[in-house]
């Protein structure tokens, strides 16, 4: 019985996406506006060198990279760093940290000092969304 409550529930998530995509476009502009976030750490936080990251979204999805699904992307960190523009690729280095599989938390190590921080959602390609899907700039202190 629990399986088959399971397997309902997971139904009915899958399929609760497509029916927003088949609604008139007048729904569909009326859909609330994601919001990106640190829940973790805070703005102004000091942390220790390997400190836990906990990525806050409302009103969008999260899934692995390579599933392109609408209104779905996956996380990356900007560590002293811009967002590119609008459906740029976000690059792969020590500055843009990717979280591919679809994490919604993880844990980052950066040698002291301070840094500001940035949470942007990418698509399956692991380009930038939208203006809305970039976080409001969070500064750390690591000690």
């Amino acid at each position: 019985m629990l399986r088959l409550s399971i397997a309902l529930a997971i139904l009915a998530f899958a399929s609760a996406p497509l029916a927003a995509q088949a609604a008139p476009a007048s729904q569909a502009a009326a859909s609330p506006a994601p919001e990106i976030f640190f829940r973790e750490p805070r703005d102004g936080a000091v942390v220790p060198r390997t400190f836990p990251v906990v990525f806050g979204l409302k009103n969008w999805g999260v899934a692995p990279a390579s599933v392109n699904f609408p209104r779905t992307g996956h996380f990356h960190v900007l560590i002293n760093a811009e967002a590119g523009a609008v459906g740029t690729v976000i690059p792969a280095d020590s500055l843009h940290r990717h979280f591919g599989t679809g994490a919604i938390e993880t844990t980052l190590t950066l040698p002291p000092g301070t840094y500001t921080l940035r949470a942007v959602l990418g698509d399956h390609d692991h380009k930038v969304i939208s203006r809305e899907l970039i976080s409001a700039p969070i500064r750390i202190t690591v000690r």
